[in-house]
């Protein structure tokens, strides 16, 4: 391009910029205005009273999370259709990406009309307005400073005036603006463009903007509006041989840079706003796929959420999406995400008889391989991101392409290839999509331009709209869609639904089965590594509540059917409803501000709370009992504290057992000196520093860790990403380490149950208390660590260097494990230097390996023959005081022969995880099978119809084996039924109340057992 082209184009812009404000040329100033700050708790409606003070044109209002009623009349003259009356609102700033500014929502004769903000200037009224006096008042918020250091916001009405619609300087202007963006978009070959440029000379060159009124203005531009459909209607079949499906969306943070009650706000903002459009716009199609937005929505204003529900039934505003929020998917376990699914299909279908056919997850920070399985369980066969783009190593190959999971499970992938507007369109490095796209003539080509399977598909769905606040799709916008499928030399684009879209893309790709890739494992995200660590409090309460919930369930269904107890469905249901809002994928992986985990904290305090109050109701209706209860299908020895003393005690499966009366002796099970732990299992030799030089199994021989580096080295890493703070771990922080070795030791117990030794470190203003425990009759040691975190951006993270050769460590996932590479041969396992595993990583040779387990943690990194586990992380941004504070864990090495199987791996893990727990009621097993450390046993409930008991189980070892399953209660049919709890895949015999469940690798087999 030329120098005079660029000067052309730029004079373009600016003649088209001058046009745009003759739109409100003959608007008015509105004047009596008042203003008046919000002190209430509630602040949904306008006050019944306050004290107003005036405010003019000029005027600032500022504040932090502050709130402000701006109120004038309105006197609306007579017109009629089609011509509107507006208000045109410039108050404030909002931030980019909504993140930060103000929002408001526009109140007339006090009901909520229509978001105002800086994406939504100007308010519409149509002639049932006509000769109308209106109330006016728009409930402003300051808004947050978008993360950060607090700080005050300042804001300056701008403008705010009223008028008739100039209608023909608004048809010119969108015309001509797309026009000049197609001009930019078309290739230098393309003779179109010429004539787009001669064009808009000609149309530009009849405004002489020194000489014209405002109706001569309105006069050209109908001229104008004419000539350029006239250029239309001669090039009207040179159109690309591709098509855009375009549908209106507005992405909501439930939290992130806001706390949860600001979400009910930006809800009912951009929902008002959507509705709004809709009655200006019959082709207008919307998306929104969040079952809470809804529920907020319907709480804090039913007649907006009436109204929602009148354009679903349209077919219009479409709920789908397939789970309760947008959840992250790495650190939920397997159970709640399938709750996600269960509860958010529920109350769309409930609610609107909408059916789910997509997972649309745009914004989540990668993708666990065990949802394939789980959106099949639920009859979801298509998945929607665009996050994926975000990577930061390598372009994933296929943007359509199946996706297949840990047991074979595939669903048809399509990633949103919508470029950014702000992005340069032509850089071959540039793969970052968006979820909040502008139509535009950039943004329409663009997303077809680097679109990867071309060959196999032509109709490109783009999601457009602000998010966050930012009020959704723009009346520019929808109008935008018309336009640009007008124009020559553009696709059609059309306005539609992501159902229609993916059944359309099924059979699609079906025409061309040799064509569509397929992608095996996990969708990892190669950005945002530090999800798995940052704020670690929320994560070790969703773990704990994960846990917690599934004793509930079980206890709370054996004593239904063992002594007719009373389930408690609705407030289970709340609890899960709490804990499922919290794995949000902006709360849960630690991405938030500091306000949102004080809300956190409030509501898993109030979890677990309703927990112990629910448990303490259920043991006052059994027989009475002083003992302990295990929740896992197989015994569980255990040393608890009973009185002040401890004492080891087996608790059969799913069942109750009394407290031993005995204490543990005084006798040493090991022989401790201040160098080596010696036990009938182990040698452990150590050095002051808290290293561990060795660790020497004295059944088999084998010395488990390199003596050269040793294990259980903690080391502090300057941790200062390039960007995104608490989001993010970069390559290079390895080059700043700082070892931290012990500067105490002293023997904490030496016992004929278990040895202890503790060890003290300081790491400049914090420290770390921990204690290393072997036990009598147990290969799993444990690091009890407690610490107090003052660091700032600086990475916590501890090692153990092995004696194993392996290509590929196995890690924990939900409903089964993946295995990963040990090397870094490609790109694909460079990028891989932080991973996701939930309760433990295996590093195994044929013959023996070491397990690295914990109770709270979820960053791993195994490369070459290290074992690590990312402990805490301290980013500034969006909150500064991130994991500061007191933080208990624990994490174990085991030891073992054999593989991850051989070696009860899980059994060990699981155990750490769900300790026995003290009750006063006492239970029967409900059932026992053949124990097979391999099956895990996932949730014992009431069925949500309340007719049937619902048991889930899943395979761990990739294995095809049949679990025989014996009922210790009556049961008069049996059902292998999908996640869905209803629909049914076939039906087991019983035999003397016994049952045959066929495994499946990886599979998850979910029973519906009918009394």
């Amino acid at each position: 391009m030329t120098v005079a082209d660029e000067i052309f184009l730029r004079r373009i812009d600016q003649q088209i910029g001058i046009l745009h404000e003759y739109v409100y040329a003959d608007f008015k100033t509105i004047t009596n205005l008042t203003i008046s700050e919000d002190l209430r708790e509630d602040k949904r409606w306008e006050p019944s009273s306050d004290d107003p003070k005036p405010i003019a044109i000029g005027d600032t209002w500022e504040g932090r999370d502050s709130y402000y009623w701006l109120r004038f009349a309105l006197s609306v003259p007579a017109f009629s259709a089609p011509a509107h009356y507006a208000v045109h609102m410039v108050l404030g700033r909002t931030g980019a990406g909504g993140n930060s500014g103000f929002e408001g929502l526009v109140f007339l004769d006090h009901k909520p009309y229509q978001a105002v903000d800086s994406n939504h200037e100007t308010m519409y009224l149509d002639d049932s307005f006509s000769g109308q006096k209106l109330e006016v008042a728009i409930k402003l918020w300051t808004g947050l400073e978008g993360g950060g250091h607090p700080q005050r916001q300042q804001y300056t009405l701008r403008k705010l005036s009223a008028g008739m619609v100039a209608q023909e300087v608004v048809d010119a202007y969108a015309y001509l603006s797309n026009i000049a963006g197609v001009v930019k978009v078309l290739p230098e070959t393309e003779p179109l463009k010429y004539g787009y440029i001669k064009l808009l000379k000609r149309c530009l060159q009849q405004y002489d903007w020194a000489n014209v009124t405002p109706v001569r203005v309105r006069n050209i531009s109908v001229e104008i509006t004419a000539q350029v459909k006239e250029f239309i209607a001669a090039h009207a079949q040179e159109k690309p041989n591709y098509q855009i499906t375009a549908v209106g969306h507005t992405h909501i943070d439930v939290a992130w840079l806001w706390r949860l009650r600001h979400t009910h706000e930006k809800i009912a903002r951009s929902f008002s706003t959507v509705l709004r459009l809709m009655n200006e716009f019959p082709e207008y199609h919307f998306f929104q796929s969040t079952p809470q937005d809804y529920v907020f929505l319907e709480n804090d204003y039913p007649e907006l959420f009436a109204k929602v529900s009148k354009r679903i039934a349209e077919g219009r505003w479409e709920a789908n999406g397939g789970t309760w929020l947008e959840p992250d998917t790495n650190i939920p376990n397997g159970e709640s995400l399938t709750r996600q699914f269960l509860y958010g299909g529920q109350y769309f279908w409930n609610h609107f008889r909408a059916k789910q056919n997509v997972l649309w997850l745009p914004d989540v920070f990668g993708y666990s391989a065990a949802l394939p399985q789980i959106m099949r369980g639920f009859g979801i066969q298509n998945f929607m991101t665009t996050k994926i783009s975000w990577n930061d190593t390598n372009r994933m190959p296929h943007d359509t392409f199946y996706w297949q999971g840990i047991d074979g499970s595939t669903v048809l992938t399509h990633f949103v290839t919508t470029v950014d507007d702000g992005l340069e369109q032509q850089r071959n490095d540039n793969w970052m999509y968006t979820y909040n796209g502008q139509i535009t003539p950039q943004s329409i080509t663009g997303s077809y331009r680097v679109y990867a399977d071309k060959i196999i598909n032509s109709d490109i769905l783009l999601s457009y709209g602000f998010g966050d606040g930012g009020g959704g799709p723009t009346r520019e916008q929808i109008r935008n869609v018309a336009i640009l499928d007008e124009l020559p030399g553009m696709p059609h684009v059309r306005q539609g639904r992501v159902d229609d879209y993916f059944d359309r893309l099924n059979q699609t790709v079906k025409q061309e089965p040799d064509l569509i890739a397929t992608w095996r494992g996990e969708l990892y995200l190669e950005y945002h590594r530090g999800t798995y660590t940052s704020q670690a409090k929320i994560k070790q309460s969703n773990r704990r509540a994960e846990w917690a919930l599934r004793a509930l369930e079980i206890r709370y269904t054996t004593a239904m059917v063992t002594y007719d107890v009373d389930y408690p469905t609705a407030e289970i249901k709340s609890l899960w409803e709490i804990l499922l809002r919290n794995q949000f994928h902006d709360i849960l992986p630690g991405s938030s501000i500091h306000e949102v985990y004080q809300d956190a904290n409030t509501e898993f305090e109030r979890l677990f709370g309703e927990i112990s109050k629910l448990n303490q109701q259920l043991d006052s209706q059994l027989p009475p009992i002083h003992g302990l209860y295990n929740s896992l299908a197989w015994p569980v020895k255990e040393l608890v504290s009973v009185g002040g003393h401890e004492a080891l005690v087996t608790v059969p499966a799913l069942s109750t057992q009394t407290l031993p009366s005995g204490t543990i002796a005084d006798s040493p099970m090991a022989k401790i000196t201040d160098k080596e732990i010696i036990t009938t299992d182990y040698i452990i030799e150590f050095n002051s520093n808290g290293i561990i030089l060795q660790i020497q199994d004295r059944h088999n021989g084998r010395n488990y860790l390199d003596d050269t580096r040793g294990g259980n080295v903690i080391t502090c890493y300057e941790d200062r990403p390039l960007d995104f703070e608490n989001w993010n771990i970069d390559r290079d922080y390895s080059e700043k380490a700082t070892e931290v070795t012990a500067d105490e030791m002293r023997i904490a117990v030496n016992d004929e149950a278990h040895a202890a030794i503790e060890f003290r470190y300081h790491i400049a203003s914090s420290t770390i208390t921990q204690t290393m425990i072997v036990y009598a009759g147990s290969p799993r040691i444990d690091f009890v660590t407690h610490v107090d975190w003052k660091a700032r951006r600086q990475l916590l993270r501890v090692a153990f260097n092995t004696n194993i050769l392996a290509d590929n460590a196995r890690f924990d996932i939900q409903y089964g494990n993946v295995l990963r590479s040990t090397t870094d041969n490609t790109s694909w396992d460079q990028a891989k230097f932080e991973t996701v595993a939930h309760k433990w990583a295996d590093l195994s040779q044929h013959d023996y390996g070491l397990a690295l387990l914990n109770d709270s943690k979820y960053g791993y990194r195994v490369k070459d023959k290290q074992l690590s586990l990312t402990l805490l992380k301290a980013g500034e941004y969006p909150d500064e005081s991130a994991d500061l504070g007191g933080h208990d864990f624990t994490y174990s090495l085991l030891p073992h022969a054999g593989d991850f199987l051989e070696g009860s791996v899980i059994k060990h893990a699981t155990e750490l995880n769900q300790s026995l727990l003290p009750v006063s009621g006492k239970l029967p097993p409900l059932m026992t099978f053949e124990t097979k450390q391999a099956t895990a046993l996932d949730t014992i409930k009431l069925s949500e119809d309340g007719q049937a008991i619902i048991v889930r189980f899943h395979d761990e070892s990739g294995s095809s084996e049949s679990l025989p399953l014996q009922l210790h209660f009556p049961v008069t049919r049996v059902q292998l039924v999908q996640l869905d709890e209803k629909t049914a895949l076939t039906e087991l015999p019983i035999k003397n109340q016994k049952i045959v469940v066929p495994m499946t690798p990886y599979g998850i087999q979910t029973l519906r057992l009918t009394r």
